[in-house]
């Protein structure tokens, strides 16, 4: 076997290992309650895109909750689904840009007592 090959059987078995330490620990963390993150996902996933030369903005169902504090958590991760899969990348994805997916799929947010905001 020479030299090249040794290294690419190497890598490949490497890359075999990392790949099930990958999958491994997406099982643990979907293990864990949604709730309640075993550790700052955001940061993880921002150090691990570091590495690699890549960058990610990261919207959750707490930001559509804080527009659209009506919909159910079913409906929140349909709006950022409906975002993720339909994305203008020229734009991106803004608060105005969840704000009317949520308005299209499921109306306008029921109006709100002014005497209960003060």
């Amino acid at each position: 076997m020479t030299d090249t090959t040794e290294r690419a059987l190497r890598d490949a078995i490497l890359a075999t290992d990392i790949s099930d330490q990958a999958e491994a620990l997406l099982a643990l963390i979907k293990s864990t309650d949604p709730e309640h993150e075993p550790f700052y996902i955001n940061d993880f996933v921002h150090s691990l895109l570091t590495h690699f030369g890549k960058i990610a903005l990261i919207w959750g169902i707490e930001d559509v909750q804080r527009i659209r504090p009506d919909l159910t958590i079913d409906q929140i991760w349909q709006v950022l689904e409906h975002a993720f899969d339909k994305h203008d990348a020229e734009f991106g994805i803004s608060w105005t840009t969840l704000e009317t997916i949520a308005v299209d799929r499921f109306g306008d947010a029921p109006e709100t007592d002014k005497a209960e905001e003060a």
